[in-house]
């Protein structure tokens, strides 16, 4: 099977001839350190695309995937041609929507949160991004018809934005006093959360527009799980964002038939899928297998039939140890999640500087050799 034929038949809930593979989509991409280590394990010279400048997951380079016989090719909304991010007074990085970044040695930390006061008047006079900008879309549509036309790679819509609802709360209440303002402040909430609905709608829906034909997915990324718990509880996601992430879903299935729509969300999160599967989740990523109530083989069990399943390899402690360790999660993986189809094999999220890089190349060659269908392990 091509990529795109094995990646389709995967997502019909059948088995292909093995298992597909994944690398670079919106939790799949390589930390600079661990990027350039790969790079130098298979004696490939130079860098890949910079699609990410500033962030420390910069690069996209399908000379690895194709090295490691990953299936896919993934588009990257583009840049505000009419807004330029600049650096304040304090050395904060501020971006388009008014946040401000700031970056150490290991991440970037959100520094300035703009909208902190929970004052709805002040919601009506902010300066929003602009949802029609073009520079988000120029040479998107030709990128895509060239991976569709020209290889046999099956092609998605990396997220269009660095969160959804939930998160950009966060960002720009900043997140202990956006949870207080869902309790304490819930005009402000509602206000900000249907503000940015109507944003991430129409940022999605122009992103689509020139690409939508190539595709086989679009992805969405809203992270509701700590390590050890959800950050809210199952009713208040009810409450402020079940109707909201149904609406966004929606929008893009209608204006797109066909669409099938990917979510990642870390942590532990598992008694939200039931409510995300009815707001219309198709594709579910990173399956995050050291986190709580979140057993591969569980998962498998109860929702494999309703959604697919993306990723669920453990870059917490496999991915760090030896070679013996990341085979051993490859195979336990593979073995809980892979068997009937409905999985794609991936790292449950951006492999880290601290991941040695040939364990990279060991996680996808293991992929391939015990994913072949029927699955034996």
């Amino acid at each position: 099977m091509t990529g795109r034929e094995r990646v389709r038949t995967i997502l019909s809930h059948r088995e292909a001839d093995r298992v597909p593979m994944d690398l670079w989509g919106c939790a799949s991409r390589l930390h600079n350190k661990c990027y350039f280590g790969v790079l130098k394990e298979l004696g490939l010279e130079g860098a890949g695309r910079l699609i990410r400048p500033g962030t420390l997951t910069e690069y996209e380079d399908y000379r690895i995937s194709d090295a490691l016989d990953v299936d896919f090719r993934h588009i990257n909304i583009g840049k505000p041609k009419n807004f330029k991010s600049y650096t304040d007074d304090g050395g904060n990085v501020i971006d388009e929507w008014g946040i401000g970044h700031f970056q150490n040695d290991k991440y970037n930390a959100i520094s300035v949160h703009p909208l902190a006061d929970p004052d709805p008047a002040k919601l009506d006079a902010y300066a929003w991004p602009d949802p029609d900008d073009p520079g988000r879309v120029e040479g998107i549509g030709e990128l895509a018809r060239g991976y569709y036309e020209n290889t046999p790679y099956a092609v998605t819509a990396a997220t269009a934005t660095s969160g959804l609802m939930f998160d950009f709360g966060q960002y720009l209440c900043g997140a202990e006093q956006f949870f207080v303002n869902l309790y304490e402040e819930e005009l402000f909430s509602e206000k900000l959360i249907e503000r940015l609905t109507e944003l991430m709608i129409r940022i999605y829906i122009n992103f689509l527009r020139p690409i939508a034909p190539y595709l086989e997915w679009v992805e969405f990324a809203s992270d509701f799980g700590t390590q050890n718990a959800p950050f809210i509880s199952v009713e208040m996601f009810r409450k402020y964002f079940k109707g909201p992430m149904a609406r966004l879903f929606g929008a893009v299935k209608k204006e797109y038939p066909g669409m099938k729509v990917m979510l990642h969300s870390c942590g532990a999160m598992s008694c939200f899928i039931p409510d995300l599967i009815e707001c219309g989740l198709d594709i579910l990523n990173s399956l995050q297998p050291l986190a709580r109530d979140m057993d591969s083989a569980r998962l498998k069990r109860e929702f494999g039939n309703d959604i697919v399943l993306h990723s669920g390899v453990d870059i917490q402690q496999a991915m760090q140890g030896t070679a013996e360790d990341v085979e051993r999660e490859a195979v336990r993986v593979i073995g809980a999640m892979a068997k009937g189809g409905g999985y794609i094999f991936a790292p449950a999220n951006h492999l880290q500087g601290d991941c040695p890089p040939e364990n990279v190349v060991t996680l996808y060659r293991c992929g391939k050799k015990y994913g072949l269908y029927p699955i034996n392990i």
